[in-house]
């Protein structure tokens, strides 16, 4: 297989617009997703160099932000992967970025799980439940991860699809060309792998300071309007979110960056917080 990849500056000029094979709305909207899959890059960076400007030492949350920043850089190369060349039971560099793609995003999302089970439950009391946490989101990645590589490098096709306009399930899905609606097998195992935050959430809810409490309002909220944008305006095209000025994904990408920023922000009032009882203890 040769690997192809998109020059964005001359893409337009080998797939003149209007010929059928691209649209101006399609170019732009990769184009901006391409773009805006840095703000997680600098939103990483940013956020390690305040960690290791406070001395924080929890050394999962560095691991999180650096899982962040990676996956920003093999989203970028799935949306530069040869634009169109998706097709089922060949194996093309759009499935194999893609690949990349949803296995790095399934790492953040089991890496995020992990990063706050290791966060609330820090007490010998809390280990057991924090171990089972940990234990069942990797049992859950490895399953979505084994799916995946059999898919890729043995269908070569990503045929799982759910929610789509067929119904619930459907064993021959779409084309991964992001207009159809519905989630695809790794995709919706993401979604899964990082629903037990909530949980862990909820249940430590009432023993966070005020401040922390806040800070997870945010975060929870902003990546909620970021989920439905994207939902409703696509990844594929310049809908009518905000009369076409902001691209639905390329939103997400951008509140999704804005969320990893102030996850570090609450890392760090935490970490402080805990600072200061454990300095009014040895008082």
């Amino acid at each position: 297989m040769n690997f192809n990849f998109i020059d964005w500056i001359s893409f337009k000029d080998v797939f003149p617009f209007g010929s059928g094979d691209l649209s101006l709305a399609e170019f732009a909207a990769q184009y901006a997703d391409v773009q805006t899959n840095w703000a997680y890059t600098y939103a990483g960076i940013i956020g390690i160099i305040i960690l290791l400007i406070k001395k924080n030492k929890k050394f999962y949350w560095y691991a999180f932000l650096a899982l962040y920043m990676i996956m920003s850089v093999t989203s970028v190369g799935m949306h530069t992967a040869d634009y169109g060349e998706f097709l089922p039971g060949v194996f093309t560099t759009k499935l194999f970025m893609s690949f990349i793609d949803m296995s790095l995003t399934e790492l953040v999302a089991w890496c995020g799980v992990c990063s706050f089970a290791m966060e609330f439950y820090q007490t010998p009391e809390s280990k057991k439940k924090r171990n089972g946490f940990l234990i069942a989101v990797s049992v859950i990645a490895l399953i979505v991860l084994g799916v995946l590589s059999y898919e890729v490098f043995v269908a070569h096709n990503r045929p799982l699809y759910f929610f789509s306009p067929e119904g619930f399930f459907s064993l021959n899905g779409p084309a991964m060309d992001g207009k159809s609606k519905g989630m695809s097998f790794a995709e919706l195992g993401c979604v899964i792998t990082v629903l037990p935050i909530l949980y862990l959430l909820i249940d430590n809810f009432k023993k966070m300071k005020v401040n922390e409490r806040a800070l997870l309002i945010l975060a929870v909220g902003t990546m909620l309007v970021a989920a439905i944008i994207t939902a409703l305006w696509g990844d594929n095209e310049i809908a009518n979110f905000a009369l076409g000025n902001f691209q639905g994904h390329s939103t997400w990408h951008m509140l999704g960056a804005l969320v990893e920023l102030i996850v570090v922000f609450w890392v760090d009032q935490r970490t402080t917080n805990q600072q200061l009882a454990s300095a009014k203890k040895a008082e």
